[in-house]
């Protein structure tokens, strides 16, 4: 147990959940639960005190003093707080109610116990004593509580408190302090704390401050693996500002040595992890030929000073009032290809070669205009480039009242594709660079035949031209591209209000079937010789978009006529009084009159299936298989299952098949995650995947994990099969407050990543 890893944890959740739970004493204007309605007799409470009712067995009012006495079985009720005492007193000239022994306030489903409280109808000052009470998973006492004066910023003060998440009289965890101020959304300030494990003090802390933030404070990662042998991975984090949240890391990894840095992240822009965060992290590798699978590299192929420098920023012209008009930075400098893979595997699984652009973006209505400009800051990866482009997005919008739609694309840039230095030490050379003017414009005219059909028919025509080509003797290209195409669809449906089964979760099922039918043609001059396209097609198992503005391999437009059938069926049911998804199956094919790409009749046949009967239970499957033809004869399959068939037993199984595709790998992949609830204390957790492709059982991990009352304790395996390369082994031990549990089941194994996803 790291003492600093237990002392922010507990400080952070036990203080914030206090802290909830203080409006809950303290304010006396919010709604609370009804309170006893059987009551002898009612307390004249004085004149000019409105909806202040006290009830009581016995009563008494001093008119000469404005003092208002009730004993036994009292109950107070002032806006929407109740408070039950057996005794009371109300000082009509200052305000104060004073409410002694056995004192219960009833706030919100809440149930909160003191010795005494004193609350002011004027000020809304409250003041408690012997304070005990519980917002689960949190349970404190307290001698004192002071409120600030409505209006004023002080803090919120707690004298003689003791705070755990262990619901014992004895509890195995506590935190006691002799004074705790806390400041709403902002900080909470100790002083005299003690953390005690049952009687026994482990830490004192004469003075302490603690950001009501669980991002904040002092954090650890310990763990062994075999690419960086025993490491132990720190971080602190703190604010700059009101916006800035800062993380300070110093990571020890016993193969590679000393590494450290520091993220920035701005908080204004918590709900887009794309923008508002600085990255930097240097790493003085003692050895940077250890491949992370396992696999040397050459000596001298990589610097032993390695790096990373990340920014992802918006900034909003003229500022955040306007939201429309902003300038995006997305810069990602790397030290080596190698960085990601060594220091951060889970960002290099997502993604291993990152972007470098500028955005000026404005959006309206419409659509928006943007002024991009990517480049190649690192040369050890391929990227093509713009510097920059411009471009006109407009979406599909109507035509005033004529019925009709438009929708377009103009753009105009410089682009250019930069080789990798590997590629150009092997001899290769540049592809082309060009100046690219696109322009295509489409309209739409949807209308329904009958009450029944729906038809969409559409048309559309651009132009392209390339010149300044950086290849010697290649001259200016032209391109004419014209687009014609309808969809044809209509629904059918069924009510079934007799189909009911409460194991499968139906309450009722409307059953709707949607046939359809897309064609699209499209006619476009051929650029042949040495054209190098840039955006161009890259290789997919899945339907590329046969509708034109959808299309983004404006350089391999190519000519086509595709028609694409489907039907489509989706099954609804009654859940909590709204409509639920409860099945959806979705059947579709293309037929190539004019293949653009392999001179196919047909594709394949998909299938999309998702079903969704109960919270315990998920499936879905996509899969394609053979027509009627055997150009592209591959097959795809991917399925997930996720059950929990009883209380204590989880599991989800997920399954990928291909077979004979041109360009793409032969796999057939099992991945299996399960969690066994041994007991009331004590967990299993497996995570496994096979390739029985090749009979490899790629990863395995074991996890047992050990509840101990208010804390869960974890330790866990792993064993990962790189085929020819040596096996990679590791080891990890956590420690979590399980009322605020940063730990994910199955085990996390590398920061950042969950190990089934390996």
């Amino acid at each position: 147990m790291n003492p600093h890893r237990l002392w922010n944890t507990a400080a952070t959740g036990l203080l914030a959940g206090v802290f909830a739970l203080l409006p809950v004493l303290l304010s006396g204007q919010d709604s609370g639960e009804d309170a006893p309605e059987e009551f002898a007799e009612a307390a004249d409470p004085g004149p000019g005190v409105v909806n202040l009712d006290i009830q009581s067995d016995f009563s008494d009012y001093d008119q000469n003093l404005g003092i208002a006495k009730a004993y036994g079985d009292v109950v107070v009720k002032y806006g929407d707080v109740t408070i039950l005492a057996d005794q009371i007193e109300y000082h009509q000239s200052s305000g104060n109610i004073f409410a002694r022994d056995n004192v219960r306030i009833f706030k919100d489903g809440q149930v909160v116990d003191a010795e005494e409280i004193i609350y002011n109808i004027k000020t809304g000052e409250t003041s408690t004593s012997q304070l005990k009470s519980a917002l689960e998973p949190v349970f404190y006492t307290s001698d004192n509580i002071v409120r600030p004066e409505e209006g004023t910023d002080g803090p919120i003060t707690m004298l003689d408190s003791t705070f755990t998440t262990h619901d014992s009289a004895i509890p195995n965890f506590r935190i006691r302090a002799k004074k705790l101020e806390v400041y709403p959304d902002d900080k909470i300030v100790m002083h005299g704390a003690r953390v005690y494990a049952g009687n026994t003090p482990l830490f004192w802390f004469p003075y302490f401050v603690q950001p009501m933030d669980d991002e904040l404070g002092y954090y650890f990662t310990p763990g062994w693996n075999s690419a960086w042998g025993g490491f132990l991975l720190n971080q602190y984090g703190f604010m700059i500002g009101e916006d800035i949240l800062a993380k300070a890391q110093l990571d020890l990894r016993t193969e590679r040595g000393l590494a450290g840095g520091v993220e920035l992240r701005d908080r204004r822009f918590d709900n887009n992890e794309n923008i508002g965060g600085l990255k930097l992290y240097y790493a003085e590798d003692s050895n940077p030929e250890l491949g992370f699978n396992g696999i040397n590299r050459p000596v001298g192929l990589i610097d032993s000073s390695r790096y990373r420098a990340n920014l992802q920023h918006r900034v909003y012209i003229p500022g955040s009032d306007d939201e429309t008009f902003y300038l995006d930075f997305d810069i990602n400098k790397l030290s080596d290809a190698f960085f990601y893979e060594d220091f951060f595997p889970s960002e290099f699984r997502i993604d291993p070669n990152p972007d470098n652009l500028i955005n000026l973006n404005k959006i309206f209505d419409q659509g928006e205009i943007s002024l991009t400009g990517r480049f190649q800051l690192n040369e050890f990866f391929q990227t093509d480039t713009r510097t920059p482009e411009l471009a006109i997005d407009i979406i599909r919008t109507p035509l005033g009242d004529t019925g009709f739609y438009y929708d377009g694309l103009t753009s105009y840039g410089i682009l250019d594709e930069e080789l990798d230095d590997a590629s150009i030490l092997a001899g290769m050379v540049d592809p082309s660079g060009y100046n690219r003017f696109h322009s295509y414009h489409e309209f739409l005219f949807p209308t329904q035949l009958g009450g029944i059909l729906n038809v969409v028919p559409r048309a559309g025509a651009g132009y392209t031209n390339y010149s300044s080509f950086d290849m010697p003797g290649l001259n200016s290209l032209d391109r004419t591209t014209t687009h014609a195409g309808i969809d044809l669809s209509f629904k059918m449906s069924k009510r079934s209000p007799n189909i009911v089964n409460r194991f499968l979760g139906l309450n009722g099922l409307l059953h709707v079937v949607r046939p359809y039918v897309n064609y699209s043609f499209v006619s476009t001059d051929d650029l042949t010789g040495r054209f190098s396209p840039i955006d161009r097609f890259t290789p997919t198992t899945r339907l590329r978009p046969i509708d034109m503005p959808l299309f983004t391999s404006i350089d391999d437009i190519r000519d086509w006529q595709i028609l694409r059938s489907g039907i489509s069926h989706r099954w609804l049911t009654k859940r909590n009084g709204l409509t639920y998804e409860w099945l959806t199956l979705d059947n579709y094919f293309d037929t190539y009159i004019e293949d653009p790409e392999f001179n196919r009749d047909f594709s394949n046949f998909f299938t999309d299936i998702e079903w969704r009967p109960l919270p315990w239970l998920t499936a879905s499957t996509v899969a394609q298989v053979p027509l009627f033809d055997d150009t592209m004869d591959f097959t795809e399959l991917s399925s997930t299952l996720s059950v929990m068939p009883t209380d204590w037993f989880r599991v989800g199984l997920r399954h990928y098949f291909i077979n004979d595709h041109p360009f793409f790998q032969n796999s057939d992949l099992y991945t299996l995650i399960t969690y066994t609830r041994l007991s009331d204390n004590w967990g299993f957790s497996t995570s496994h995947r096979f390739e029985s492709d090749d009979g490899t059982l790629e990863y395995q991990q074991y996890s047992i994990h050990r509840d101990l009352a208010s804390w869960t304790a974890s330790i866990g395996g792993i064993i990962r099969d790189n085929r020819s390369a040596e096996n990679e082994y590791g080891i990890l031990l956590s420690l979590t407050l399980k009322a605020f549990p940063k730990l994910r089941l199955p085990l996390d194994f590398q920061p950042g990543t969950l190990g089934a996803e390996q």
